[in-house]
């Protein structure tokens, strides 16, 4: 057990940690290093949550927090495979204090907690008992950082969601980009030719950490192969007990295939040839391991929203080009597919909304308290008439008072008036890099 607590903490021994590309949740999370509650990290498998608990480690050392008062343990390492009894976890805290010997305040980081049974009682137990132990945890799927949590952690807990890189984290790591302090219209114009050739290099390789300097198309495929597999067979069939994993795997190939969508549940039925409540149970599934996610059409009545169809979209471009059996460059699908996971970072309150008669769509509703946002995207300079024409039915049928409109364009940045209202028109890379600040008010 020494041995194993020496190989996940060199900062005992003056080592510095690789902490890679500092994520936008980092200061967030650091607000709340001075209160009593967990701090929960949940994401996707390979988002980056390993590293993102090494800022925080790093950002603790640089505030003269002792080293031998920082505690760092991954469940992913294969010690564990045969070691998962909830003991484990008294030995290994038993083991470090031996070690270590920490006065003060001890900082517990405990990363894919998942992979212990009973880990939640046990956690619970140390919160209670020992409040001068601030604990980190992460977890794979949303379902054991929310359920679990809110069930046997109440009031005990702050939780976080980590995604791959934004599009702003991702530029961070380009050499020939350095963005301006402040990012509006007038200071990233200059620029805008180098952030669209990267806007469009992320609808190739996505934006998973370890995958954004692979120039090797094939072995970058081949890793985000590997990732959507390690979700399905170590995430979600084993936790869920699935007896019938072809289904569920065709399930997953499928919603890749033809993700930015609106889908029935009796259709994916009839395609991958199972039943409507086993398709939205298992769709259920690929949702909490953060592989997909899927939106509601909007509407006042919960009854009617459940009879629309909904939309799905993927958790990345690259693994969508990775699994998918389409040999279409699918631009249009991966711009509102980019949309709609820059908004997710912010917001899980994201609905869509189509016409029954026109078919006229507005691609995303955000709404927060009385206000809210409508977007379509249109990854073209030649925007139809029927992108305006939506906000106007939407609007008429939905007589909302504070509103914006925005539609997202390839290159066109302007305010059009189109039958009383008022739409902003605005470039994806200047969306993706200033939007967020709206919500975050």
């Amino acid at each position: 057990m020494q041995e194993l607590l020496r190989k996940h903490n060199p900062i005992w021994f003056g080592q510095q940690l690789e902490t890679g590309i500092e994520r936008s949740t980092l200061h967030q999370i650091v607000s709340f290093l001075s209160v009593p509650h967990i701090i929960a990290i949940s994401g996707a498998r390979r988002s980056g949550k390993s590293f993102l608990l090494r800022q925080l480690i790093m950002h603790l050392l640089g505030t003269n927090v002792p080293a031998s008062n920082i505690l760092m343990m991954n469940f992913e390492d294969p010690f564990f495979v045969n070691n998962d009894d909830v003991k484990v976890l008294d030995t290994l805290l038993s083991e470090y204090r031996v070690m270590k010997n920490p006065s003060g305040k001890v900082f517990l980081f405990l990363d894919e907690i998942q992979n212990i049974p009973q880990w939640h009682r046990w956690l619970r137990d140390l919160y209670d008992q020992n409040p001068d132990v601030k604990i980190f945890i992460t977890g794979s799927n949303s379902e054991l950082l929310s359920v679990e949590l809110a069930s046997h952690l109440t009031g005990r807990v702050l939780s976080f969601e980590n995604f791959p890189f934004s599009f702003y984290e991702f530029l961070q790591d380009r050499p020939d980009i350095k963005l301006p302090n402040i990012l509006q219209f007038e200071t990233l114009y200059p620029m805008k030719d180098s952030l669209q050739h990267y806007i469009e290099k992320i609808f190739q390789i996505g934006l998973f950490p370890e995958i954004i300097n692979v120039e090797d198309v094939s072995l970058r495929e081949e890793i985000l192969h590997q990732y959507f597999q390690q979700v399905l067979f170590k995430d979600i069939i084993p936790k869920f007990s699935i007896r019938n994993s072809k289904t569920i795997e065709q399930l997953a190939y499928y919603c890749s295939t033809t993700f930015a969508s609106r889908f029935s549940y009796h259709r994916i039925a009839s395609a991958v040839g199972s039943n409507e409540n086993t398709v939205k149970e298992y769709l259920s599934y690929l949702e909490k391991a953060y592989l997909f996610f899927v939106i509601e059409h909007f509407s006042y009545s919960f009854k009617k929203q459940m009879r629309y169809a909904k939309k799905i979209y993927i958790s990345d471009e690259g693994l969508r080009n990775a699994t998918a059996s389409s040999f279409s460059p699918d631009t249009g699908r991966h711009a509102e597919n980019v949309v709609f996971l820059h908004l997710r970072r912010e917001t899980q309150n994201i609905t869509f909304w189509q016409d029954d008669h026109s078919g006229a769509e507005i691609d995303f509703i955000i709404q927060r308290k009385n206000q809210y946002i409508l977007c379509n995207v249109s990854y073209t300079n030649e925007i139809s008439q029927r992108e305006y024409n939506a906000f106007s039915m939407f609007l008429t049928s939905n007589p909302i008072k504070d509103y914006q409109c925005f539609i997202v364009t390839r290159d066109v940045y302007k305010k059009v008036i189109h039958q009383g209202v008022d739409i902003q028109l605005i470039p994806m890379w200047l969306f993706l890099l200033h939007i967020p600040r709206w919500l975050k008010q």
